[in-house]
């Protein structure tokens, strides 16, 4: 749970601060190219990886459909039908993309179409989307009871992703040190929570994801405040840096792989062996393919 919200503040701060800045130099937001860009980072490696997938699994997951684990994340179509069907059996963990993508698809336009408005009016608008979207997500878990219902789906996991939002157009950011590690310091303690209660159950998907959603954007906004702290300085380490360039191609394989040696191994075992081939693989998809993309959609800036 915890990993996944780090990730939806984190992407909603990054994908807001770029619109914002191209919004505050030309005044404008080029749709057009935003979403050629996004299918130049995304579509390639997830090709490359469903592919491997559609030609794999009838072998290593005899159990799992082929055409539903690559046709629905092509679709981003994983959020809803993990929450009401369960499928893709093997790659649902895709629904977080489909969840990300399908604010992707909205956010740009309203931005563009909210552009005029001040600020902090924005701001409080979108405050507002958060509550809202934590109350909808609380009376889903109360009326179905069902936590892959309100867990995996979009209408009720979007919070996060408009969390990071709000960082990234808010103008204030604490000056002194003491401040942030005050924050860093009351999120960790959230986060540690979190972890101790961690269950799969109706009552930690309502209440513990509203809780991670605060602990993750305390995270995120002590991170970019900046003002240098102990996090930071690990975070910028060169392995760090590297894994976080090829990190996407580690999202899309680690899953199945996990998979795939976690019923022959211990799970330390498992996960060091599943972590250095999702790695190794997705090393040589950057190198051999995500780099050269990445030079085409500088070109197209």
């Amino acid at each position: 749970m915890i990993g996944v919200d780090v990730f939806f503040v984190l992407s909603g701060y990054l994908i807001t601060s770029i619109l914002r800045s191209e919004l505050s130099t030309t005044g404008d937001i080029s749709l057009r190219r935003f979403y050629y860009k996004r299918m130049l980072r995304l579509w390639p490696p997830l090709i490359l990886f469903l592919l491997a997938c559609g030609l794999s699994f009838p072998y290593v997951f005899p159990e799992a459909n082929p055409a539903l684990e690559t046709i629905l994340p092509l679709l981003y179509l994983s959020d809803y039908s993990v929450a009401f069907w369960r499928e893709p059996l093997i790659n649902s963990h895709t629904w977080s993309l489909s969840v990300e993508e399908h604010f992707y698809l909205i956010w740009p336009l309203l931005l563009l179409i909210t552009r005029r408005l001040p600020t902090m009016i924005l701001i409080r608008c979108l405050f507002g989307l958060f509550v809202a979207g934590s109350l909808w997500r609380i009376i889903d878990g109360l009326i179905w009871e069902d936590w892959f219902r309100t867990y995996f789906r979009f209408d009720t996991r979007f919070t996060g992703l408009v969390a990071g939002s709000i960082i990234a157009l808010n103008t204030w950011k604490p000056s002194e040190e003491k401040i942030v590690k005050i924050l860093i310091a009351s999120t960790y303690t959230l986060l540690l929570l979190l972890l101790i209660l961690r269950v799969r159950n109706i009552d930690s998907v309502i209440w513990g994801g509203i809780v991670a959603d605060i602990a993750a954007s305390g995270l995120i906004f002590s991170l970019t405040s900046g003002v240098p702290t102990g996090i930071s300085k690990t975070l910028s380490h060169p392995v760090l840096v590297y894994i976080g360039t090829i990190s996407y191609s580690v999202y899309l394989w680690h899953y199945p792989i996990a998979k795939y040696v976690r019923d022959d191994m211990t799970p330390i075992t498992a996960f060091l062996v599943s972590a250095t081939l999702s790695i190794a693989i997705a090393a040589v998809s950057y190198w051999l393919m995500e780099k050269k993309l990445k030079r085409l959609r500088h070109r197209s800036t």
